[in-house]
Parts: C-alpha cells; structure tokens; sequence
C-alpha cells in the first residue's frame, strides 16, 4: 500500500518522519523518494538481518536516512538520542515480511525450521520454550487470546500429549500436531491462527503497540500524521479504539473515516495484503 501510504502520511515537507517498521526498506525508499532533499527518516526495527539489506538498498539517500535497531516501543528514547523532539509523521506496517518469513526462524507452517519467531533481542521466550516448557492451560489462553482460535484447548492438549515423547522443534512439527486434532476444512486456519499467536506471544506485539500508541502522539508536529498498516482485528482494535480517543480529544482528525484496504491489483500480485487495513490520524495546527 505504497501509494496509499504516501498521500496520507506526507503533509509537512521538508520534515522529519518515522518508519518504525523499516524492514528492507521499502517504505522508507518510498517516503525518501516523494519528499525534498531536506527532509529525512528515522527507520527502527528488531530485526538487525533486515535492516543491514535495508541500509545497503537505502545507501542512496546517505545522510537523509538512519536506521536503528530497536523495539518502536522505545522511539521517544531512540528520537532523543538524535536530538529530535518532534517529527511530521509515523508509520507502522505492522505484518510479517516475505524476509521473516524466509528467515528459518520458524514464522512460516509451510517451511521446516526451528521455532524461534523471536524478531530480535530482548525477547523473554522463543516459540520453542512456549510450544515445549508452557503448561496446557497457558497455551490455551495463548491461541486463543492472540490467536482467537476455537480449538485452542485441544490443541494445547494435544501439544503436551506430543512433547512428552519429544520436543517439538521445528515448524512443521508443530503445524503436523494442529493438523492431526482439527478438523480438515479449517486446518490452514487454525494454523495461521495458532502460529500467529505464538508470535504475537513471543514478541509481545499487542502491549507494545498499545504503549506506543500512547505516547507518540505528543510527539507529532502539527500537521504530524501517524498511519498504521495492521493485517488482523487484534492489531486493528487496538488502532481504531486508541485513534477514537485522540479525534475525542480535539487535538486530532481522522484522515482515514473508514480503515483503507489495498486495491484489486496489489492483492492479486501479493495475496498476503488482503487483509491489511490502513488507518491515519492528523495533529491539529
């Protein structure tokens, strides 16, 4: 949602602006591309694989870009350690990258690798200490809090009945064990919802959004912009909830009334966008 993202994210031009999911860099380019050489971007992520492809692809804009590697929970902290105290617009795309995916850190049920699902450092648990050390009922909970998923319990069980024969080590070990105890015709379901809770879990993405979203309003210019990119109703409640309460509050507008999906073309070329909503807010002058 390149284009999408542009039109509502650039307001103030020469200003500052945060990609707080950088990845490899793709809407960092892109927000590098549409502003005035005065203008630059602070790109952070956890994931320190991604962002040394990311700074060779951005090498072009020099000076115009910094990339740090580090939680977005953490950008009033990163922000004053550059010396900045307010920027012009944020943006967070918050799904999981063809890259991570690709990692062999266990993200992806179609492929076999060892499950991690950890983003960076400073994880308290990978995937493997939650799927083969958690209790029964505190798997349970996780699937189905993060995951929303019915079959929670029985796969839970069915987990612990497995791992006391053996861990269970890769990804598709564990995708085989949810396979085996739900029905046929919502497998693929169950374990995209299984495996995205853990990594929810493991990262602890929903309190680290909600935190973030607390606190970086006040950091926006006025005529700042935060944009969020989020690809499931945990992520977007989150979003929507915390964006009523700053339009409540006067100080702010929706620039996006209803969240904005990606068009026909990009969801045939990238079947994973489907389920991406955009939202954005505007700080008042």
């Amino acid at each position: 949602m390149v284009n999408e993202v542009l039109f509502y994210l650039i307001g103030n031009d020469p200003g500052v602006y945060v990609d707080a999911t950088v990845g490899l860099g793709g809407h960092t380019g892109a927000i590098l591309g549409s502003l005035t050489s005065e203008s630059r971007v602070l790109g952070i992520d956890l994931d320190g694989d991604a962002l040394e492809f990311a700074r060779e692809k951005l090498r072009e804009y020099g000076e115009r870009v910094t990339l740090v590697e580090g939680n977005f929970v953490d950008i009033p902290e990163i922000l004053s350690r550059f010396g900045i105290e307010k920027v012009d617009g944020i943006l967070f795309d918050l799904g999981l990258s063809s890259f991570q995916l690709a990692s062999g850190r266990g993200f992806s049920y179609r492929s076999s690798s060892r499950l991690d699902m950890r983003f960076g450092g400073g994880a308290r648990y990978s995937a493997y200490d939650v799927v083969n050390r958690f209790g029964e009922r505190e798997l349970s909970d996780i699937f189905y809090r993060f995951g929303e998923e019915r079959f929670s319990r029985r796969i839970a069980k069915e987990i612990v009945t497995r791992r006391e024969k053996a861990p269970i080590e890769t990804s598709d070990e564990l995708a085989k064990v949810v396979v085996s105890c739900v029905p046929g015709r919502v497998a693929v379901k169950s374990l995209s919802r299984v495996f995205q809770a853990l990594r929810i879990f493991v990262n602890n993405e929903l309190e680290n959004l909600s935190v973030a979203l607390s606190v970086l309003p006040d950091l926006l210019n006025p005529n700042g912009r935060i944009c969020v990119i989020s690809y499931h109703s945990l992520e977007d409640r989150i979003v929507k909830n915390r964006f009523k309460e700053l339009i409540s509050s006067g100080m702010f507008l929706a620039l996006t009334k209803k969240p904005v999906s990606p068009g026909i073309f990009e969801v045939q070329a990238n079947r994973r966008s489907r389920s991406a909503k955009l939202r954005c807010i505007l700080r008042k002058e």
